[in-house]
């Protein structure tokens, strides 16, 4: 009778997370599909954009990648030019953040910090990250959980980093019309507060679901942003359709938009 109920749990289980990503490429693709395909807006500066820019506003001959108006959100790059004096493509294209960084959900990991002692690694010359990715099955499953990713302005990425979350002092902001701050000598970052609350419910989540250890200090910001900023109709249709893609939604946003 125990092996039977263990293996009528697994077949369950295998089926609830049956449609669960394959790869992070796998990840961004359902996202891009399934979830926002119809919610072309960025999540940190509320910037339009197109997933496919059929129009070739820069006349490069790619009709399929991902491009914003930054000048129509009041969005100002911080380096509007590279080092080496060209355009930064990456202000006007969109690119998949992790809300909470993979460092924070594995950075701790022996396969991230010592990935030179992994042969598999040297082999693929898998460093940090991907070798956590490679050889911990628990990590990549949380790396590419859709719960996570958001589409962000690839500068504002690139520039958050992998920064923790802080609230800032001040409004010394750097973006033009787009509410996010970043102090890049204490390494911290302060979103909008209308989407702080969104933050807080996916931290709660990466925590219960993936095992996430996180600071106390962190945790009790993350729920005091959870409780300041409620959930909205389009936080809670966003978790219905991430929970249909992959099997798995927030349980935290689940309970919030019950409420309502």
């Amino acid at each position: 009778m125990k092996k039977l109920l263990m293996t009528l749990l697994l077949v369950v289980c295998g089926n609830v997370y049956a449609n669960y990503p394959t790869s992070f490429s796998n990840a961004k693709t359902k996202a891009e599909k399934e979830v926002y395909f119809d919610r072309s807006t960025t999540f940190y500066c509320q910037c339009d954009f197109v997933f496919d820019d059929i129009k070739d506003v820069d006349s490069d001959g790619n009709i399929t990648e991902t491009k914003i108006d930054p000048k129509a959100c009041g969005y100002e790059p911080r380096n509007p030019v590279t080092k080496k004096g060209k355009e930064n493509k990456r202000v006007s294209r969109i690119e998949w953040e992790h809300i909470m960084p993979a460092n924070i959900i594995g950075g701790h990991l022996e396969q991230w910090e010592n990935y030179k002692n992994h042969e598999e690694c040297k082999d693929k010359k898998y460093k940090t990250r991907k070798c956590a990715y490679h050889l911990v099955p628990e990590f990549k499953r949380a790396h590419d959980d859709m719960n996570n990713l958001v589409p962000a302005v690839g500068e504002l990425n690139g520039d958050r980093s992998n920064f923790r979350f802080a609230n800032i002092e001040g409004e010394n902001r750097a973006y033009g019309k787009c509410d996010f701050e970043i102090d890049f000598e204490a390494d911290t970052a302060e979103p909008a507060d209308n989407v702080k609350g969104n933050i807080g419910r996916v931290y709660l989540h990466m925590m219960k679901e993936h095992k996430v250890s996180l600071p106390e200090e962190t945790v009790k910001m993350m729920k005091e942003w959870s409780d300041l900023d409620p959930v909205d109709a389009w936080e809670c249709e966003r978790n219905d359709r991430i929970k249909k893609s992959q099997g798995l939604g927030n349980s935290f946003v689940e309970a919030a938009c019950e409420k309502r």
